[in-house]
């Protein structure tokens, strides 16, 4: 193993890094929800946001790892830190640096690593985000250009920490908003109650369908709905959101009323990719408040059973046919909103009569299990084998994640055929 050079400008880069106030603190849903669609993008199951401090570095937010701080001698990112690209360790036992690594020969026994270095204040290199794996493999060019348009936003969340503390101090010094506590609420239920009045009514023919839908706040930035674009399309959709609160709950409605309305100019609903990018050239995040969205859309054509569908940065949907076997439906690709020209691709299937297409939020299977580990996508499918309906699938999540409550929005589809 080879201990990481120090930089040059270290005295910098860590009045840098400790500018941001942000070493040692507890995990926040601006980063994780970087981090969680990393994994989900390069099916990888190990993704961080590291800050790189003097002697140790920190996991600002982690998917796939039980610690959250580690020795910045030992460390992957000490050197990847060192870079102006992605640091990328295709097998950790060819690389001299790593090879006896205590991360390699034991947990999580890392073969592959990507890291790419972030910039904080006057741009030196405070941090990484980070792709890891315990098997060898490659990325692409494109995989590439994708992790570091994800560094992008991880980049623009560090920045905002000056804001952050600057609104919560204005927050904690405001005491009529605590006299006016009772009334906020109050309108925060109603605006609660206008948003799940959105949401569809139930089907029986010629398809039939149910949903549940949970927030995890007052409000929550998850919405969905389906509707005939004409007589033999039915068009299904979901989006989520980034974050909670009333912030998310205005934009996730404001994409809503725009799709069942069809107020997209030039936009043919029959071609999924067409919706997406009409989307994302209407909600871009620098004029949301920061905010972006994930999306699942999809058009069922009856009279054949074809489903075409695409998804950006959304899992994949999923149905379960009459023999119990499962097709997974969806690249996840990137969000909506974050880049001005995405490429989104439309792919179909067939939906067998006697099967069941479920669309869903990550918020329903990223729960707290009891050995302390997070529920997976994969674990997430299994269970959509026995739950014959959408509140079905609540409780049989429920019954196996710690504690009632879920920590993020869940909302699931269920459409029948």
């Amino acid at each position: 193993m080879i201990a990481p050079a120090i930089p040059e400008n270290e005295t910098e880069r860590l009045a840098s890094l400790r500018s941001l106030g942000l070493v040692d603190t507890p995990p926040e849903e601006r980063f994780d929800s970087v981090t969680r669609l990393a994994t989900t993008i390069f099916h990888l199951p190990i993704s961080y946001i590291s800050l790189v401090d003097e002697t140790k570095q920190y996991l600002k937010s982690r998917v796939g790892l039980d610690f959250c701080e580690s020795s910045r001698e030992t460390s992957f990112c000490g050197h990847a830190i060192l870079e102006n690209e992605p640091l990328i360790i295709s097998d950790t036992l060819k690389d001299e640096r790593f090879v006896d690594n205590p991360q390699v020969v034991g947990e999580p026994f890392t073969r592959f690593y990507a890291g790419l270095p972030l910039r904080g204040p006057g741009g030196h290199n405070i941090g990484t985000l980070c792709l890891m794996d315990a098997k060898p493999r490659e990325l692409s060019a494109e995989e590439i250009q994708i992790l570091k348009q994800l560094g992008t936003i991880a980049e623009r969340e560090l920045h905002l920490g000056d804001v952050i503390r600057m609104q919560e101090d204005l927050l904690q010094t405001k005491d009529a908003l605590l006299n006016s506590q009772k009334q906020v609420n109050q309108q925060l239920d109603e605006a609660l109650a206008y948003v799940t009045s959105l949401l569809p009514v139930d089907m029986e023919t010629p398809v039939t369908t149910s949903w549940e839908f949970l927030p995890s706040s007052t409000l929550g930035g998850d919405s969905f709905g389906y509707h005939w674009v004409d007589s033999d399309h039915f068009a299904i959709y979901l989006l989520d959101v980034c974050g909670h609160g009333v912030g998310s709950a205005l934009l996730s409605v404001s994409a809503m009323n725009v799709m069942r309305t069809g107020a997209m100019p030039n936009t043919d609903f029959l071609q999924p990719d067409q919706v997406l990018q009409s989307l994302n050239s209407m909600f871009p995040m620098e004029k949301n408040g920061g905010l972006y969205f994930t999306t699942w859309y999809g058009v069922l054509e009856i009279s054949t059973g074809k489903l075409r569908f695409c998804a950006a940065g959304h899992p994949p949907a999923v149905i379960v046919k009459p023999n119990g076997e499962t097709e997974t439906l969806g690249s996840p690709g990137l969000p909506t909103g974050c880049f001005e020209e995405p490429t989104y691709e439309t792919d179909e299937t067939i939906f067998p009569a006697g099967s069941q297409l479920y669309v869903f939020s990550d918020g329903i299977y990223e729960v707290r299990l009891p050995d302390n580990t997070m529920g997976t996508y994969d674990q997430f499918v299994e269970t959509l084998r026995t739950s014959p309906s959408a509140k079905d699938v609540i409780a049989a999540v429920r019954s196996i994640q710690v504690g009632d409550e879920f920590d993020d929005d869940v909302s699931v589809i269920k459409i029948g055929r």
